[in-house]
C-alpha cells in the first residue's frame, strides 16, 4: 500500500462518512432527535455522508485514473496538500456546525443570536479552506493537461488488465 493521493482520499473519504454515518444514530433515536431535529447537526450530518462519502471518494478516484483517462501524470505534492487543505477545511467547516446545532442553532434561519457569531465566523473561516483546497486541485490537475511528458502505462503498479494498456488506451483497449 503507498500513501499517494488517491490513498489520502480514500483514508479521508473513510473517516468523513464514519462521522457521517455515526452522527445519524441520534437522528434516528426519538429522544435526541427532538432536540436535534431541524438544527446544523442535521445539516453538518448531510454534508458528511453527501460530500464526505460521495464527492470525495469521487475526487479520490478521478485522481486513481486521471493517469489512464488523459495520460498525464499531476503533481503529487500538489495533491498530498490539496487533499490536506480539503481535509481540515471540511471538518473545520462541519464539525462546527455539529456542535452549533447541539446547542440549539436552527437551520434555515437569516439570522442567529449573538452566542452564536464566533462559531459561525469559524465555520466561514473552515469553508475558505475548503475552497482553497478545492482550487488547488483543479489548478494542478488542469496545469498536468499541460505537461509534455506522458504518464507511464502503470503508474501505480497495478496487476489488473486496465493498467496492461497504454496511457490513455487506444480506441478499443486492447489490440
Amino acid at each position: 500500500i503507498a500513501i499517494n493521493t488517491p490513498m489520502l482520499y480514500a483514508l479521508s473519504f473513510l473517516f468523513l462518512f464514519s462521522i457521517g454515518g455515526l452522527t445519524g444514530l441520534p437522528l434516528g433515536t426519538l429522544a435526541t432527535d427532538l432536540h436535534l431535529h431541524d438544527s446544523y447537526f442535521v445539516v453538518a450530518h448531510f454534508h458528511y455522508v453527501m460530500m464526505g462519502g460521495t464527492i470525495i471518494a469521487f475526487i479520490g478516484g478521478i485522481h486513481h485514473w486521471w493517469p489512464k483517462m488523459f495520460g498525464k501524470m499531476y503533481n503529487e505534492l500538489g495533491g498530498m496538500i490539496g487533499c490536506v487543505l480539503v481535509f481540515i477545511g471540511f471538518n473545520v467547516t462541519f464539525l462546527t456546525q455539529f456542535v452549533v446545532g447541539s446547542r440549539g442553532m436552527p437551520r434555515r434561519y437569516y439570522n442567529y443570536l449573538d452566542q452564536f457569531q464566533p462559531l459561525h465566523a469559524f465555520s466561514t473561516f473552515g469553508s475558505w479552506i475548503l475552497g482553497l483546497g478545492l482550487f488547488v486541485v483543479l489548478g494542478y490537475l488542469l496545469a498536468s493537461l499541460r505537461k509534455k511528458y506522458d504518464a507511464p502505462d502503470n503508474p501505480w503498479g497495478g496487476r489488473t488488465l486496465e493498467w496492461q494498456t497504454s496511457s490513455p488506451p487506444i480506441q478499443h483497449n486492447f489490440t
